[in-house]
């Protein structure tokens, strides 16, 4: 027996012995450690059977060590993690038609196209399902990396009662040994025999060129009504992702009411989430306004690179990353007479201003609601008009009136507010009144006969920029969306903001040039500034307050 005396104490041990008890103790540790990774494998498992985020990093292990289950090569933002969240209910049937819309590269075909369909099927192995995208090569890779994602250890480990059936290699069918079955076709593709429990739509619209021809936009609606929403059975879910190129796309026809395609039914089936590139107000993810979404990325979409695609092309900018895609053929305001003011401009905000407002009144906050315009602008001695503030957005009448109140305190008051006639009184009228006299502010309406057609009605406003006399704060988010609206119009969807500046431009007629148009008969108004115009805007002011008094405005 190998051994050897202790000097210390004098005493013979036995060192293979000591050497097997040490070899033994390292053996349990490997094991327990072992034993713990098991379990905590065990967990992440079965947690991923009814939670979409752990399947995805579950089924996406670490390629420099796969049997560590903390680690994963899928790195998660914050909008993913939403996307997950809302999938969830879709696949609990809480949500039967989903539209989400976002930039490219961001992931959205990785979580819904790849990673949804292979959740989908191990959940509910005996049902069908259908992913369809804009060509057929595009749709095999998606079923190739879909029977990849099933057939990987990892996904037997969450649903080991899962497999394909033996012998198939097809790209563009999956079936399962419960009996269902998925297809991957390309838009025009036929899907006779072939329903959907679950139905996904990856950007059937390839890119610009195709989102730009009206023949091909016609087609992919026709096939998506004729044909791919004729597949749904049973759970009947749809999951449509998409990169907005045109207003006319089927995004647009299915939740535009001013659409001649939209379907007011099916609309209320729809929940829409848009995650644009640069987060605007009321952000579904809770970003502050000019936030980008996925700035430490592998594309490394950052700020400064979305402020820089955005000044090579803001009509390209505001349809491919934030969404909003604008119709093309307007042709009444030209993008080259638009002016800016303020930094980054080499036009300064003058001090001497004429101060007005102005409104478009579309008072409700719900999905067949346009939103509400209103406008402050400053005239400067040259009768150039300067934008110095924009409250545009769905607002019920309460909000309504304090942004009108709001206006209208401090220095800025505006000397005159005009809208369109009967429509104040119609929409906010009383209650405008009572906050008016609970306040102590007041808001000197009036009102402007318009005429009916729309086009003809901004023509009070064409020719000021046309000359460049109209100038917009420069950088501000909505001031993209003003002027891709102006540039759309009259063609465009919506018209909220160029009504607001037409009711400017009306205004500004009867105050200064009365036309026969303008529906109003106005008094020579003396020179700004002086002690007669004080004197009248006084007279103004106690008649103001002696109509409201009255009931009137």
């Amino acid at each position: 027996m190998a051994g050897g005396i202790n000097p210390k104490t004098g005493r013979r041990y036995d060192w293979e012995a000591k050497q097997a008890e040490a070899r033994k103790e390292d053996d349990d540790l490997k094991a327990l450690q072992q034993q713990i990774s098991l379990l905590k494998r065990q967990q992440k498992a079965v947690e991923a059977r009814t939670k979409f985020m752990p399947f995805i990093k579950f089924t996406s292990p670490d390629p420099e060590d796969p049997n560590d289950v903390e680690r994963s090569k899928y790195k998660n933002a914050r909008h993913h993690d939403a996307i997950a969240r809302v999938i969830e209910e879709v696949v609990e049937g809480n949500i039967p038609f989903l539209i989400l819309t976002m930039p490219p590269r961001n992931g959205k075909s990785e979580i819904v196209s790849r990673r949804l369909p292979a959740w989908f099927i191990g959940r509910f192995p005996h049902l069908n399902g259908v992913v369809a995208t804009y060509n057929d090569d595009f749709a095999m890779d998606f079923g190739k990396d879909v029977r990849g994602i099933v057939k990987m250890p990892q996904f037997k480990q969450v649903f080991p009662a899962v497999s394909l059936q033996r012998g198939g290699s097809a790209s563009d069918r999956l079936q399962t040994m419960q009996g269902g079955q998925w297809s991957f076709v390309g838009r025009g593709g036929s899907l006779t025999g072939r329903g959907a429990h679950l139905l996904i739509l990856d950007d059937i619209l390839k890119d610009d060129n195709e989102a730009q021809s009206p023949a091909i936009r016609d087609k992919a609606w026709s096939w998506f009504t004729k044909v791919a929403m004729s597949r749904r059975m049973g759970m009947k879910l749809v999951v449509m992702t998409f990169t907005r190129w045109h207003a006319d796309d089927p995004i647009g026809r299915l939740t535009d009411p001013e659409n001649p395609h939209y379907n007011a039914k099916l609309a209320e089936k729809i929940k829409i989430i848009n995650l644009p590139a640069i987060a605007e107000e009321d952000d579904p993810l809770g970003r502050a306004p000019g936030e980008p979404l996925w700035p430490d990325g592998p594309d490394k979409f950052d700020l400064a690179f979305l402020q820089e695609q955005q000044a090579l092309d803001p009509l390209g900018f505001a349809a491919l990353y934030q969404q909003r895609p604008s119709l093309l053929d307007g042709d009444l305001f030209k993008r080259e007479d638009i002016r800016f003011y303020g930094a980054g401009t080499n036009v300064a905000l003058p001090d001497d201003l004429r101060i007005y407002a102005a409104s478009d009144h579309a008072v409700g906050t719900g999905q067949r609601n346009d939103p509400s315009c209103f406008l402050k602008i400053g005239v400067d001695k040259d009768s150039n008009i300067y934008i110095l503030e924009c409250v545009w957005r769905k607002m019920k009448a309460d909000v309504a009136v304090e942004a009108m109140l709001s206006m209208c305190r401090g220095k800025n008051k505006p000397l005159l507010w005009w809208a369109e006639r009967g429509h104040i009184s119609k929409s906010i009228g009383p209650f405008l009144r009572k906050r008016m006299m609970e306040t102590g502010t007041y808001v000197n309406i009036r009102e402007v006969t318009p005429v009916a057609d729309k086009a003809q009605r901004a023509q009070s406003i064409v020719g000021r920029v046309a000359m460049g006399k109209v100038f917009f704060p420069f950088g501000l988010l909505w001031v993209e969306k003003a002027i891709n609206e102006m540039m759309a119009f009259p063609n465009g969807t919506h018209d909220d903001f160029v009504d607001a500046l037409a009711w400017i431009g009306l205004g500004l007629q009867s105050q200064f040039a009365p036309s026969k148009s303008s529906g109003i008969k106005v008094e020579k108004q003396p020179e700004f500034g002086t002690l007669d115009w004080v004197k009248q805007a006084d007279r103004w002011e106690r008649e103001k307050r002696a109509q409201i008094a009255a009931g009137g405005f």
